[in-house]
């Protein structure tokens, strides 16, 4: 913005769903930008996932969509709470929150996703599971207040979440 009194717009970007929260980053010399949000069915409205974009803004006037990934019926604490937020840029893994809720208990899951992040693609990794499923439907796991928050110590990925720390190998996930 060269004038914050008088902004202008110079390129916008229309996709279903949005992005509550964006983050700059440089995937091989190429000016990208990370969206943490909801995908919405453009024919219901309905908000029926989370989803994470890549966008290319290598060219302010005509941003792209470069990636997507949408994972259907969870939701990321990261949209709203950016400290749960965390990309690593020298090996390209964007780590965040997720949660899905299910009355089928097998499909129950709260803890974190790891994803690799290259130009083109945003694709799983691995997941670390803070709660069995069965708890998550019927122990006191409603009850936690730690928020979700991740740090990474040499090859250490730390994870905390409700009320439950772990520890993970970053490069291999277990």
């Amino acid at each position: 913005v060269t004038d914050p009194t008088n902004p202008i717009v110079i390129g916008e970007l229309q996709i279903p769903g949005f992005s509550s929260y964006l983050h700059p980053i440089n995937i091989d010399g190429v000016d990208m930008m990370i969206g943490v949000g909801r995908h919405v069915d453009p024919a219901s409205g309905r908000n029926d996932g989370a989803k994470i974009s890549l966008f290319d803004i290598s060219d302010p006037t005509n941003p792209n969509e470069n990636a997507t990934f949408i994972d259907m019926g969870a939701y990321s604490s990261a949209g709203n709470d950016f400290y749960s937020f965390r990309y690593l840029n020298l090996n390209k893994k964007l780590i965040l929150p997720k949660s899905k809720y299910s009355y089928r208990v097998g499909e129950n899951f709260d803890g974190f996703m790891v994803y690799d992040v290259r130009l083109g693609s945003i694709a799983p990794r691995y997941q670390i599971q803070h709660a069995d499923p069965y708890e998550i439907r019927y122990g006191c796991w409603y009850q936690a207040r730690m928020p979700a928050r991740s740090l990474v110590f040499r090859t250490q990925l730390i994870t905390i979440l409700s009320h439950s720390v772990i520890g993970t190998n970053l490069g291999t996930g277990g």
